[in-house]
């Protein structure tokens, strides 16, 4: 079994979970038919040159590009959806938790970010960092499909579906409001719209027209700039080095512009552990099993 039917497997099995327990929860659910009916023509707007290149006029490069855009532009809905509905658990906020684990590295979330309220000039640069998030990943396919790398593609997307599930199922068991809640001060219009939607989620409210990201613990921009990073390990230097600074400066954005608390960070290094070690093992059995595969038919032909 190849990665990308492993991937494309998980992701049916997730939108079926996601229609049954919608389908039986005793929540409200409301969505905008509008949207809905924009995203999947827009899926099949992708999917039917990806089909001709694949079955047609074949071009690795063009269809590992236009395969990663559907996988992406499929993911991110159908894990979002997922977030919301792990909210809908309503477990206990663990903040009280996590502001003890600020406390014992000394670290005062509300003393960074009014640092960098009161400095634009810094507190800009670092809004531009912490954006680059959604920027990273199609230059990754991009990049990577360009130059017919499309195992380290491959390997990129699972360790991102892989970490997605994990911090789904953390945040349902360990929610937090986040610290602006706890210390009391006014977020930003952004993360203001997500406690929102995060309070409706736990009121029984599931309004998915309108996207926010409400998980608190583990950053999953932290995540990210992690499996960005790592991703570009074997690069040249002057394409890691880059990427690398970036994504430094991006996981510590999350305090000031996510206003995460630092635990919330900590919490991303065992989720990115976690992804890489478990798509490891997938990918060294999968390998092994191309391998032996491989044996089999070698030995057939010689046996004709």
């Amino acid at each position: 079994m190849t990665y990308t039917k492993i991937q494309w497997s998980l992701m049916g099995l997730l939108l079926v979970i996601e229609v049954i327990w919608v389908k039986f929860a005793s929540f409200s659910f409301y969505y905008d038919k509008e949207i809905l009916l924009y995203q999947v023509l827009f899926l099949l707007f992708l999917f039917l040159p990806y089909l001709f290149y694949k079955k047609f006029r074949p071009d690795p490069r063009i269809v590992s590009f236009l395969e990663s855009i559907l996988f992406l532009f499929t993911f991110i809905p159908i894990m979002g959806m997922l977030s919301y509905l792990a909210a809908t658990l309503k477990f206990p906020f663990i903040d009280p938790y996590l502001v003890t684990i600020d406390k014992n590295f000394g670290i005062y979330t509300p003393s960074i970010v009014l640092f960098f309220r009161n400095h634009l000039d810094f507190g800009n640069l670092f809004v531009y960092t912490y954006n680059t998030y959604v920027i990273q990943f199609p230059f990754i396919i991009i990049y990577f499909s360009f130059f017919n790398k499309t195992i380290v593609l491959q390997r990129f997307l699972m360790q991102v579906m892989i970490a997605g599930l994990l911090t789904a199922f953390i945040s349902a068991i360990f929610p937090a409001a986040g610290p602006y809640v706890w210390y009391g001060y006014v977020p930003n219009d952004t993360l203001a719209s997500a406690m929102k939607q995060l309070y409706a989620l736990r009121d029984n409210i599931m309004d998915i027209s309108t996207g926010n990201g409400i998980v608190s613990l583990p950053s999953f921009h932290s995540i990210m700039g992690l499996l960005y990073t790592y991703t570009f390990r074997y690069e040249k230097k002057y394409i890691f080095i880059p990427i690398l600074i970036l994504n430094i400066l991006m996981i510590f954005a999350c305090i000031p512009i996510g206003e995460h608390y630092f635990a919330d960070i900590l919490g991303a290094f065992p989720v990115f552990l976690f992804a890489v070690w478990s798509e490891q093992l997938l990918f060294s059995y999968i390998s092994l099993s191309f391998k032996r595969g491989e044996l089999h038919r070698l030995d057939k032909k010689s046996e004709a």
